[in-house]
């Protein structure tokens, strides 16, 4: 199951990054015909704060591994964070009527997402066991 979250933790960490960075640094119209249809709906400095945010979800899944003073919680956290902008965003698309394609992935990158939260949150409340104290 392990090899399953890293997998789903990279593939989320590269489409949040992909994603996120366009929506930064990309002009409106050049990602509307990317696809991204649902940013008709919405302002310039609403698209940009959601690539920000996404670029953050990022950091906050990758950087406690690379940085070991930064809390390993915040794995947990920023993909419950992921899931819930991924709710956000399946509404968006499904209320807009996007195609299904847009649909379907922000439905996976959302299960992704809430897997990775439940199993990471369940790391943090197993016991550690150490071999100290075990009579032998």
């Amino acid at each position: 199951m392990n090899k399953v979250l890293w997998v789903f933790h990279v593939l989320l960490s590269l489409a949040l990054g992909i994603f996120g960075l366009q929506k930064v640094v990309m002009a409106l119209p050049d990602l509307i015909a990317q696809g991204m249809w649902w940013i008709e709906d919405f302002t310039t400095l609403q698209v940009r704060t959601i690539g920000v945010l996404e670029v953050l979800a990022v950091a906050g899944l990758n950087l406690p591994y690379f940085i070991k003073q930064l809390p390993k919680m915040m794995v947990p956290a920023s993909t419950a964070f992921v899931a819930v902008t991924m709710v956000g965003a399946f509404i968006t698309h499904f209320v807009r009527q996007d195609p299904v394609p847009s649909m379907v992935v922000t439905a996976m990158l959302c299960a992704m997402a809430v897997t990775l939260t439940v199993k990471r949150f369940e790391q943090f409340r197993e016991p550690v066991v150490s071999g100290a104290g075990i009579a032998g």
